[in-house]
C-alpha cells in the first residue's frame, strides 16, 4: 500500500483553511505594528506595550499596568504621527489604551512548620491551665503540642 507524500502541518493548514490565513495575516500585522510602536517609544516604556487590536482606524495598545498606560498617554500624539507616516501600516486616526496585565504563573506559597522549644510549650501550657475560656484553653493546648524535643548531642 503506497503512502501519501508527507506535508508539513503548516503547509496543509495554509492551503486548506482560508480562516487560518486570515488569522495568520492579522497576527503578522499586529506584530509589525507592535514593532513600530516599540520603535517609536522610549526603551523603558516600549517593553510594556503591544498592539492588541485594530478596530477600524483605531489602534488598541495594551499595557501591562495602569502606571505604564498613564506614561503611554503622554506619548500618544507623537506615536500616532510616527505610525501615520508608515506606508506599510493601515491608516490610523486614533489610539486607545487598554490595561492588560501579563498572565504569570503564581508562585505557590510555602508554609514553614512552626518550631517551638519545649520551654515555650511549657509556658503556653501554664497559661492554658490558668485560662477560664474553654475554647481558648483548648487552642493553647493544641499550640503547645507543636513543640519538638530538642535533640541532645550524644
Amino acid at each position: 500500500m503506497a503512502s501519501a507524500p508527507s506535508k508539513s502541518l503548516l503547509n496543509w493548514l495554509q492551503h486548506h483553511s482560508g480562516h487560518l490565513n486570515v488569522l495568520l495575516g492579522r497576527v503578522g500585522l499586529l506584530r509589525r505594528i507592535t514593532a513600530a510602536v516599540r520603535d517609536a517609544l522610549p526603551v523603558s516604556l516600549a517593553s510594556h506595550c503591544l498592539a492588541a487590536n485594530i478596530d477600524g482606524d483605531t489602534l488598541v495598545v495594551g499595557c501591562d499596568s495602569s502606571a505604564w498606560a498613564a506614561k503611554l498617554r503622554y506619548h500618544i500624539p507623537q506615536l500616532l504621527d510616527r505610525l501615520k507616516a508608515r506606508t506599510d501600516l493601515p491608516a490610523l486616526s486614533q489610539i486607545r489604551i487598554r490595561v492588560q496585565p501579563r498572565h504569570e504563573e503564581r508562585t505557590r506559597t510555602v508554609y514553614r512548620r512552626f518550631n517551638m522549644s519545649e520551654h515555650s510549650a511549657a509556658l503556653i501550657t501554664s497559661i492554658a491551665d490558668n485560662t477560664a475560656d474553654p475554647e481558648l484553653k483548648a487552642a493553647l493546648l493544641r499550640l503547645s503540642q507543636r513543640a519538638k524535643p530538642i535533640k541532645k548531642p550524644k
